[in-house]
Parts: C-alpha cells; structure tokens; sequence
C-alpha cells in the first residue's frame, strides 16, 4: 500500500509539472483594434497574423477592424490596443478620462491622402485653385487639417466643403458640383489608372504636416501593467513583418489585392503612397504641431502639459535605423 501510495503521490506531481508548462506555453492573447480595413498601412497586423509570425513568437493575435473606432474599443476595454488611430483622436480621449498610453507612432505625414481632379478638369496645379471647391470627408479629420494647412501655407483661395463618403464626393466631382474631390489608397485609383482622374496633390505637400506622427499605436493602461512584454513583443513583430512587405512587395501586393479585391496593378500604385519610412515605430514627431492642431479641431481645448505627456506616451519599441 505504501508503495502505491507514493507512486500516486509522484504521478500527481509529474501530472501537476506537466499542467503547470502547458499553461506557460499558453500564447498571451492581444485584442488588436485597427483603425481602417483595408488600407496599406492600418493592414499590416492582419496580414502579419496571417502569416503566422505573431503565433510563431506566442502570441494569440486577433485583429477586428473597427471603421473609426479604434479608440473607443480601447476606452471600453473591448481591444488590448488600438491601432493607428488619429494622434488627436487619443489625446481626447485621455482628456476625457480614458485610461490609454500612446506606445508608438504608427504614421508619419499624411501622404497616403490624395487629392484628385476629372482628368479633363483644367486644373493643372495648386496655383489654379483659386475659388475652387475640395472636398473633404469631414470636419476635423485629417482630410481638413491637409487643407487647412495647405491655405495657411500657400494662401491659396480655395473653399472647403465636408462631402462624407469618398464615394460620394467622387460623384459630386464628376457632376461638377466640386472641383477637386479625395481619396484614400487603394480608392479610385483603378479610375486614375483608367484616366478618368487626374491626382492634384497628396497630403505632403503641407510642409508643416510631412514630419508629424499623423497616427500612433495606443494601449490600456491596464494591458501595459499586465502584459508589457507581450506588447514590447508585438511590436517587434509587426515591425520585422512590415520589413518583410517591402522586401516582398510582389507577394505583399498580391494580399493587399485580394483583401481588398482589387487586380495587381492597382494594388502596387497604391503602395507608392506609403514610403516604408513613414511607417516606422517609435517616439512621436511634430508633437507641438499635432497639438496645435488637435486644440483647432476641437479634440482637446488647451495644450499637454508635460505632465501629461508623461501619463499619455510610453513609447515601447523603436525601428531599427536601417
């Protein structure tokens, strides 16, 4: 009996080891809330899950696109982190209480925005749109602050209208209704390529916008004290992935056509827009300028003090200089 007795003993203990390894191995599981689908830049966390590369560094990745809401999946606990939500889009939500941490930049300048003409418009340049129409999708997003900063800078004369839907504007456009219409890679450049419209002008041309962190990476207070490594994890990751997409740009464009149903050519002209620069990780840039901005659309009412600053950044992971 004594013999039986310690041999249950030491298979309860053999079991209890073995239980205890399963449950380290287990992959730390991150909600991730991207701002757009579809997109270049706001894509890459699908398409690193996709390929394994998270599961490959035990991590259970689950990215749900959330059209403009990335932030409030956060601020609801509903997400682990938000990704590349507007840089003023956070900073009123800690205003408003929100318990959130800027961890990295995500998107520099806003060149992935583009302005578009009929291609028989006689518009030929920014010098012509004195008295012109552009679109833009609505007050206080970005598609504004370009245009805003463009008259403030070039003085220009044009007028700003809040069309909605990239769709829609480009129907205004073709029935002349405005002059200068916006879009968003990969949208309507199948037409570019068709010659039915001409680009005008990409958001970079606003001087005081190329260098600005337009769009960060943001996490939950509570995730960042629980989980820090496993984000520190992610973002080394995605980083490393997004370097593989530029190394195997035939490969990358045939995903991105897929997921966005779209032929290769189209898919390829779309990725011109995105500068693997401007997606690097790391400190926010332009942080004065994205502040002036964020308290002229209203985001916030009154500047970050340093102080906050140091409640609301905790930059995490840095790209390697290449």
């Amino acid at each position: 009996m004594k013999h039986i007795s310690l041999a249950l003993v030491l298979s309860g203990i053999v079991a209890f080891a073995h239980a205890g390894q399963a449950n380290a191995q287990q992959p730390q599981k991150i909600r991730v809330a991207s701002a757009w689908a579809g997109l270049w830049d706001t894509s890459q966390p699908a398409f690193c899950q996709q390929r394994g590369e998270f599961a490959k560094a035990g991590l259970d990745v689950e990215v749900t696109f959330v059209p403009g809401a990335s932030v409030t999946a956060l601020a609801s606990h509903a997400a682990d982190i938000a990704y590349s939500p507007s840089t003023a889009t956070v900073l009123g939500a800690f205003r408003q209480g929100a318990k959130l941490k800027i961890i990295s930049a995500q998107f520099r300048g806003q060149n992935d925005t583009f302005f578009y003409v009929p291609s028989d418009s006689p518009i030929k340049t920014v010098a012509d749109l004195k008295d012109k129409t552009i679109g833009f999708p609505r007050p206080g997003g970005p598609s504004e602050n370009i245009l805003i900063g463009l008259e403030a800078e070039q003085h220009l004369g044009f007028k700003r209208m809040a069309t909605g839907p990239a769709d829609a504007t480009y129907t205004l456009v073709m029935t002349r209704q405005i002059d200068v219409g916006y879009g968003i890679p990969p949208a309507l450049l199948g037409k570019v390529e068709e010659g039915q419209l001409r680009v005008l002008f990409t958001g970079d041309i606003v001087k005081s916008q190329r260098e600005t962190t337009s769009r960060v990476v943001a996490a939950t207070d509570e995730f960042l004290t629980k989980h820090r490594d496993a984000a520190t994890t992610f973002m080394r990751v995605l980083d490393q992935c997004i370097d593989w997409a530029y190394a195997n740009k035939p490969e990358a464009v045939k995903a991105y056509a897929e997921m966005n149903k779209i032929d290769a050519k189209t898919a390829e002209k779309a990725l011109q827009f995105y500068d693997r620069s401007a997606l690097a990780f790391g400190p926010l840039s332009g942080f004065d300028q994205i502040v002036s901005e964020a308290i002229a659309a209203k985001f916030i009412d009154k500047p970050v003090s340093e102080s906050e600053q140091r409640q609301v950044i905790d930059i995490l992971y840095t790209t390697p200089a290449k």
